[in-house]
């Protein structure tokens, strides 16, 4: 998501524009799962109990975001979310390593012990990370993929996924059909068979895989999605 667009989504929400907070929280809805994740060290699904208190987290954000703090809305929006999964942790009685000395400094949750070693770099980082995710999630819809099938589309033997990866790369070679794919939403077929000696079974039986390689190949800002998605995006270059 754009800043420009954040920055205004943001200004609708507060000004009582629901449309605006929905289109936020409908956005930036597994950068909440991530981040809750992140801070409880497990993974979360919409059904657990930590999962709305980052909901609510992100929601009381959004209403009190300051553009001129000097962080981004983002790390603002995880500083809440690990503020009150603390209080969450201290209310519930969930944590069982309560009042422990580390270094001997008390802290007053295993929560708070663990996320006070971390640096801000790791932080940024994730959060990073994230905004890639959300940005390649929304590419991949307007081809009709979803990000989350995307284990289920990836071929399971090397071999052919290294196929493929070669095929991305003779793909990106032809400005022209890069052209066709990004206005069209699909992979001009039948003009790259014409070019080259790849079948159409396989291209077609292949098809979400590829165009996932080709979109990440058009976008080599992406590194962080490399070790996320297993994808070796040194290898596919425009």
């Amino acid at each position: 998501m754009q800043e420009e667009t954040l920055a205004d989504l943001i200004s609708e929400a507060v000004n009582g524009y629901e449309l605006a907070r929905e289109k936020l929280i409908r956005h930036y809805k597994p950068y909440i799962l991530n981040a809750v994740g992140h801070i409880t060290g497990r993974y979360i699904t919409w059904s657990d109990e930590e999962a709305s208190v980052g909901l609510l987290a992100f929601n009381r954000a959004i209403d009190t975001f300051n553009a001129n703090s000097g962080r981004t809305f983002l790390n603002y929006a995880y500083l809440l979310i690990k503020r009150d999964l603390i209080d969450f942790f201290r209310k519930e009685k969930k944590n069982v390593n309560l009042h422990i000395k580390v270094s001997g400094v008390e802290a007053t949750s295993s929560i708070e012990i663990i996320k006070s070693m971390e640096s801000y770099r790791e932080v940024v980082e994730a959060t990073d990370l994230v905004e890639e995710i959300l940005e390649f999630s929304e590419i991949l819809s307007q081809f009709g993929i979803d990000f989350e099938d995307l284990e289920k589309y990836t071929p399971k033997h090397r071999d052919t996924r290294a196929s493929l990866i070669e095929m991305a790369q003779h793909f990106l070679s032809f400005p022209d059909l890069i052209d066709q794919f990004i206005k069209k939403k699909r992979i001009p077929v039948t003009s790259f068979i014409q070019r080259t000696n790849y079948s159409l079974k396989t291209i077609e039986r292949h098809r979400n895989y590829l165009v996932t390689i080709i979109i990440v190949g058009l976008h080599p800002e992406w590194r962080r999605l490399s070790q996320y998605i297993q994808i070796p995006m040194g290898s596919v270059r425009v």
